[in-house]
C-alpha cells in the first residue's frame, strides 16, 4: 500500500512539473520575425479583348495613380468616334424645324388677329394650332435625337477608355506579361503587375496572448532588414483568428517607406519588451498502467 501511495505521488509530481514548464516556456527576448511585403500588389487587366498596341512603360518603372501604362488597338473605334463626333454636331435638321416652329407661331398668331376682325374662320385657326404642335414635336425628336447622338459619342468615349491599361496606384511595375502584338482575352487579360512600396506591409505571427494586446492603429518598434534599422510603425491589420496549430496570430504593420530604402520580402523583427511567451500545448506523462500501479508483491519481487 505504502508503495503504491509513493507512486502516485511520484507521478503527480511529474505531472505538475511538466505542466509547469510548458507554461512557463519562452523565447529570446527583444524580437519576433517577420517579413515585409508590398502594402498593395495589384495585377493590370484589360477590360476589353484585343491586340495590345503599345505597352508604354517598362519592368522597374516608377508610375503614378491614373497614369497610361499602355493600349489596345483603337483603330476602328477611333474612326467611329469621329463619325459620332460629327452627327453630334449636325444641327441642320435642329435649325429647319426650328425655322418651321417659327413659321407656324407667326401664322397662327396673325390668323387670331384677322379671326377677330372676321376675316379669317375658326376653322383655320384650330388647323394652324394644330399644325404649330406638330412642329414642336419636331423641334423635340431632332433635339432627342442630338442627345442620343451626345451620348453614343460618350459610349464610344468609354469604350476607348477601356482599352487603355492605367495605373491604379502610385508604384513600381514590377512585371510586363504582355507585349505589343500579342492578344488579350477575357481569360487571360492580365497585361502588368503593379506594386505599392511606399508603405510596406511587415507581417508577424505572434503569440495569441501577445496579439491580444496590439490593436489596429497603435505604434509599435520595427528593425528592418540585416542591418535592423529602428523604424516606428503602426498596426494594421491583427487577424481576429488564431491558427490552432502554432497558436499564432497573424498582424500586418504599416511601415512607411518614402526613400523606398526598405525592400520588399526583407526580414523584419517586431520589436517587444520583456519576453515572448510561446503557447505550446503541456505534455502529459506517459501514463502508467493499471496492471504495473497494482502489482502484488510477489510481482514486484
Amino acid at each position: 500500500m505504502l508503495f503504491l501511495q509513493s507512486r502516485r505521488r511520484l507521478a503527480g509530481t511529474i505531472a505538475l512539473a511538466c505542466l509547469v514548464s510548458a507554461l512557463n516556456t519562452s523565447v529570446r527576448a527583444g524580437e519576433i520575425e517577420g517579413f515585409t511585403e508590398p502594402y498593395r500588389d495589384i495585377d493590370v487587366a484589360a477590360a476589353d479583348s484585343g491586340i495590345v498596341e503599345q505597352i508604354a512603360v517598362a519592368e522597374g518603372e516608377a508610375v503614378t495613380e491614373g497614369q497610361s501604362l499602355g493600349q489596345l488597338n483603337l483603330d476602328v473605334l477611333k474612326a467611329t468616334l469621329e463619325i459620332a463626333d460629327q452627327t453630334r454636331k449636325s444641327e441642320g435638321r435642329l435649325k429647319s424645324a426650328q425655322a418651321e416652329l417659327r413659321l407656324k407661331q407667326e401664322r397662327l398668331a396673325k390668323l387670331k388677329m384677322l379671326l377677330e376682325r372676321k376675316s379669317a374662320s375658326q376653322e383655320e385657326v384650330e388647323r394652324t394650332a394644330v399644325e404649330l404642335e406638330v412642329a414642336e414635336a419636331q423641334v423635340l425628336a431632332v433635339q432627342e435625337e442630338l442627345a442620343i447622338r451626345q451620348l453614343e459619342h460618350m459610349r464610344i468615349e468609354k469604350q476607348i477608355e477601356m482599352r487603355l491599361f492605367r495605373s491604379p496606384i502610385n508604384g513600381v511595375v514590377t512585371r510586363v506579361f504582355k507585349d505589343q502584338g500579342e492578344f488579350v482575352s477575357p481569360t487571360d487579360a492580365v497585361v502588368l503587375n503593379v506594386v505599392q512600396l511606399d508603405p510596406l506591409l511587415c507581417v508577424f505571427s505572434v503569440p495569441s496572448v501577445l496579439g491580444r494586446t496590439l490593436k489596429a492603429e497603435s505604434t509599435v518598434q520595427l528593425q528592418v532588414s540585416d542591418a535592423k534599422l529602428s523604424q516606428s510603425g503602426t498596426v494594421e491589420f491583427v487577424s481576429p483568428v488564431t491558427d490552432a496549430q502554432s497558436g499564432t496570430i497573424q498582424i500586418k504593420v504599416r511601415l512607411p517607406n518614402p526613400e523606398r530604402k526598405f525592400r520588399s520580402g526583407d526580414k523584419c523583427y517586431l520589436v517587444v519588451d520583456g519576453p515572448v511567451p510561446t503557447e505550446q500545448k503541456a505534455q502529459a506523462p506517459p501514463a502508467t498502467s493499471t496492471r504495473s500501479a497494482f502489482r502484488s508483491p510477489q510481482e514486484q519481487r
